[in-house]
């Protein structure tokens, strides 16, 4: 069986609703942990999404939080140390050439890149590009226009999706080829998803939102209304609550302009 990917312009045209693992199925397992994907694999999602930084020694491991200081009550940077002390406090810690090694040709990913400044984005960039395969499985999350057209130099082939704050840059980014953006929930109105579709963008809905009860936290009631406002995908940590929402009453959607 040939695995496809969601995230490339030749498979999207009558798609569904694409449903994702917000680190992984992290209402199931431990965030960014390889439970977690597996959980999202088990339960048919169509991809996971998880972030990636570099420690001290350059090593790219898969992890959310800037500092230790959420998960184990320690205030020091990731970048801070090395790759075997982060190991020792954190033991679930994945580099991403596992992480992605371990799901290949069974699932999408997108890489949310917390990584910002460019020489150290593009060396990291040439760490994980062995690991990356052949099918455009893996997207790049991106948060600004400079660290996009790192991503573009570097791997010109790759998709890319952008987790702008400034929804005013996605058009530079449609003319880098980015393919994706996303909307937090809150922002995702039918009028700001049919305007990113009509540049020829595929939209992602963000669950919940920081200022709320927590990112990719939704009730059933308000993924139904998500699902209702037809984007291209939706990500969330209850993968399960995502698939049963789009299997009861996601609509019938039209093909984006472009795809």
């Amino acid at each position: 069986m040939t695995f496809t990917s969601i995230w490339t312009r030749e498979h999207m045209t009558g798609a569904p609703v694409f449903v994702g693992g917000h680190r992984g199925a992290s209402t199931e397992a431990g965030e960014n942990s390889l439970a977690a994907f597996e959980q999202a694999v088990a339960a048919g999602a169509d991809f996971i999404e998880f972030d990636w930084r570099l420690t001290a020694d350059n090593i790219p491991v898969v992890f959310h939080d800037e500092t230790l200081e959420r998960l184990h009550g320690d205030a020091k940077a990731i970048g801070e140390i090395s790759y075997a002390e982060l190991h020792a406090m954190h033991p679930a810690l994945l580099t991403v050439p596992q992480a992605l090694t371990a799901v290949r040709g069974r699932i999408c990913v997108l890489l949310d890149t917390k990584i910002t400044e460019p020489e150290a984005l593009g060396s990291a960039l040439d760490l994980i590009a062995p690991h990356l395969g052949d099918d455009a499985a893996v997207a790049f999350g991106v948060r600004s226009l400079e660290a996009s057209a790192v991503v573009r130099q570097r791997l010109p082939d790759s998709p890319m999706l952008g987790l702008f704050r400034d929804y005013g840059d996605y058009p530079a980014l449609r003319e880098m080829d980015g393919l994706w953006a996303r909307l937090w929930e809150d922002d995702a109105t039918e009028a700001s998803i049919g305007t990113l579709q009509a540049m020829g963008l595929r939209v992602i809905i963000m669950a919940g939102q920081p200022t709320h009860e927590g990112v990719g936290v939704v009730t059933p009631e308000r993924m139904h209304t998500i699902l209702q406002r037809r984007p291209d995908a939706v990500m969330l940590n209850d993968v399960r609550l995502g698939l049963a929402a789009r299997a009861a009453d996601a609509p019938a959607k039209p093909n984006s302009p472009g795809g």
